[in-house]
């Protein structure tokens, strides 16, 4: 046998290894929050650095957790502290036992409210908010508006940003009844951005400018980021780190 051989046959067989050792595909499923803003501008440099295929659903913060405990995906995307992830999870049908969650923390988001930019009104303040959402007030006069019905749009039932909002902002009491849950953040922002009597509360980058005016109102700040049932395996933390260090230069 000569000695190209055996060398190419080595090179074959080292690439056989490697390729296998790349093979794993990572699934992620969660906030919609968290996979439009880090993951999928990251996904491609991700997927190249670690060398792992990455399968992700945007599903909302509580089904991702869900899916977690469940053995359905291998990392969580969360778009709230833990405490209020939680949450959104019993919104899904599952309780998570916080101790047995990891959390990683991408970086830092704000949620903001927005209306119709033709709405007259700029500027609410949480107590407003919270009876806006809850029913209490129904009508954009009560505000200083126009003399037109109020429409609630919000993240999923099972959003981190929804559950976000009624914790902090709404004091833990419930949307009222005629609230009009969207698929998805970025779809609440869009049915305001059509309706002149929408209010949502949304991530700030799902803001579009041109159909989107924010409120000035109190500041309301949460974190982004991945959570794993314990500690993740080495394809996942691969996967983790590597997030992290896109979301740092993002």
């Amino acid at each position: 046998m000569s000695k190209t051989f055996k060398l190419f046959g080595s090179l074959l067989a080292a690439a056989n290894l490697v390729g296998t050792a790349v093979a794993d595909t990572v699934k992620m499923t969660g906030a919609t929050t968290v996979l439009n803003v880090v993951i999928s501008p990251a996904k491609p440099a991700v997927e190249k650095s670690t060398g792992h295929t990455l399968a992700i659903i945007g599903s909302g913060t509580g089904k991702g957790l869900a899916d977690l405990v469940e053995g359905a995906s291998d990392i969580a995307m969360v778009s709230e502290p833990m405490e209020i992830a939680i949450e959104a999870a019993a919104a899904a049908g599952k309780k998570v036992d916080p101790k047995t969650i990891q959390f990683f923390e991408l970086k830092k988001d704000e949620i903001v409210f927005v209306v119709h930019p033709s709405n007259p009104v700029g500027k609410l303040t949480w107590e407003q908010i919270r009876d806006i959402h809850t029913g209490k007030i129904t009508n954009w006069k009560g505000v200083g508006g126009k003399d037109l019905p109020i429409v609630v749009y919000s993240d999923a039932i099972t959003g981190g940003t929804r559950a976000m909002v009624k914790k902090i902002v709404m004091g833990g009491v419930e949307y009222g009844s005629t609230v009009k849950a969207q698929t998805s953040v970025k779809r609440a922002a869009e049915m305001v951005g059509a309706d002149e009597a929408g209010i949502t509360g949304v991530g700030k980058g799902f803001v579009d400018l041109s159909k989107n005016k924010t409120l000035d109102t109190k500041k309301l700040e949460r974190p982004l980021a991945l959570a794993t049932m314990g500690a993740p395996k080495p394809p996942a933390k691969a996967v983790i780190d590597a997030f992290i260090k896109e979301a740092k230069s993002q």
